[in-house]
């Protein structure tokens, strides 16, 4: 129970690893905030939690006014945020070229801007919006653990550029949230997984996910129960000494 008492505030906690990473907590003893596009899928979560009490909320991370809100009643229901994991993303979107890619071609030539910018609105100006939020409940309290969800597409560059470049830049986010953070006691990771057996990875044409298997040296996709156990340990007092550094269960795809 190395979350009892303790508010865990996942994004993107509707389905795939957000799910699993809520479970997690709960089963550890945390009181569980899960938040999602859709609200439905958040109550659904929370549902299936033990303990509690739990919260669901829905929203869009890339809408500040609706981050702001979010955590507004979260500081109303327990009075505190002890973690935040960043988990909320897509990867892909309508116009962005995947089509294209998935032909041989080049992606960049066929992505709109619009399909650019909410990529990035989604990843790095939701894990702001979110991790600001946060912060204004963790420095006072001196304590907390921040944990954003990368990939190896940001270390790689694997995978759809948008998403690639979405997925570096919280990596450096990572960096500079836990230099500004630390006297604060307050700890900031990441975690970059490989391909993992979720909703997300599910929807790729099955022989580019044949292609991932042959690539992957333990030759299969990961299971969202081993990023949640590593997502725990980093937010765990485990870890305690732990911040500024990046996690990647990748089955051996990506070797740094």
């Amino acid at each position: 129970m190395r979350f009892a008492d303790r508010v865990a505030v996942v994004t993107g906690a509707g389905s795939g690893l957000g799910r699993a990473m809520a479970e997690a907590f709960a089963k550890e003893g945390a009181q569980v905030v899960a938040t999602d596009l859709r609200e439905d899928t958040a109550h659904a979560t929370v549902r299936a939690l033990p303990g509690g009490p739990h919260l669901a909320l829905g929203g869009d991370v890339s809408d500040v006014a609706a981050v702001e809100r979010g955590f507004d009643e979260v500081e109303k229901r327990y009075g505190r945020v002890d973690v935040l994991v960043n988990n909320a993303g897509v990867d892909r979107l309508p116009g962005d070229g995947f089509d294209v890619l998935m032909k041989g071609g080049a992606q960049i030539t066929a992505m709109s801007d619009e399909a650019w910018t909410r990529m990035l609105a989604i990843h790095l100006n939701g894990a702001f919006y979110c991790a600001r939020a946060a912060a204004k409940r963790m420095v006072p309290a001196k304590r907390g653990a921040i944990v954003n969800v990368s990939s190896i597409a940001g270390l790689a560059g694997l995978g759809p550029i948008h998403y690639a470049t979405a997925k570096g830049g919280l990596l450096g986010f990572t960096r500079s949230l836990a230099r500004e953070l630390a006297r604060f006691q307050i700890r900031v990771n990441a975690i970059c997984p490989g391909a993992i057996d979720t909703p997300m990875t599910r929807a790729i044409p099955e022989a580019a996910l044949k292609g991932v298997r042959m690539m992957t040296p333990l030759g299969r996709l990961g299971e969202a129960h081993e990023i949640a156990s590593a997502v725990l340990y980093l937010a765990s007092d485990d870890a305690s000494f732990v911040t500024g550094q990046w996690l990647s269960p990748n089955g051996g795809v990506h070797i740094a």
